[in-house]
């Protein structure tokens, strides 16, 4: 089973300035400060990702969105969910440093989607350098990535599989 601890680590370096906080918006709603509420409803559009200041903008970055709370904070035996992998994001310097990328994502933006009565979810986003040698596998590329992949998902094995180099920021808000 995939340890979730790992995520909290995360957000732990995120708070403690280990990590960049990645910009990040949905619609009309931006995550200025890590753990912004958002209604369900309004998560339906993919986010919008802009670069911390310092990152360099000839570099290649992936997104890897998660959901470690699910189906229950007090019991995620399903956690972590991927919501959104997606490879090949540039920095548009034109854009105020948003994150673009013209490649077909591994697994499309799922919105949030706790179940009735549970607390908020988090949806954590972190963003990894992407190494420019580096190939996405052809069964990752080819392939619908499914609800089962998405489930209990092993964020560690998809870093290496991907090949990805350090992770440079990350954020989160939370829906229910």
């Amino acid at each position: 089973m995939p340890d979730v601890s790992k995520i909290e680590d995360l957000l732990r370096g995120l708070e403690n300035g280990t990590y960049h906080t990645l910009g990040l918006s949905l619609g009309s709603k931006k995550v200025t400060s890590p753990g912004l509420q958002i209604a369900k409803k309004e998560t339906q559009p993919s986010p919008t990702l802009f670069a911390p200041p310092d990152l360099p903008h000839e570099a290649t970055y992936t997104i890897i969105s998660l959901d470690p709370d699910a189906p229950f904070i007090s019991w995620n035996a399903l956690s972590p969910i991927a919501h959104w992998i997606q490879t090949g994001f540039k920095i548009d310097q034109q854009h105020q440093r948003e994150l673009k990328s013209d490649e077909r994502p591994i697994a499309p933006w799922a919105a949030a989607g706790p179940p009735p009565l549970a607390a908020p979810h988090r949806y954590v986003f972190l963003l990894y350098h992407q190494n420019t040698e580096s190939a996405i596998p052809p069964d990752l590329k080819e392939k619908e990535f499914s609800i089962t992949q998405r489930m209990r998902f092993d964020l560690d094995a998809m870093v290496n599989q991907l090949q990805l180099g350090d992770l440079v920021a990350v954020n989160y808000f939370v829906s229910n």
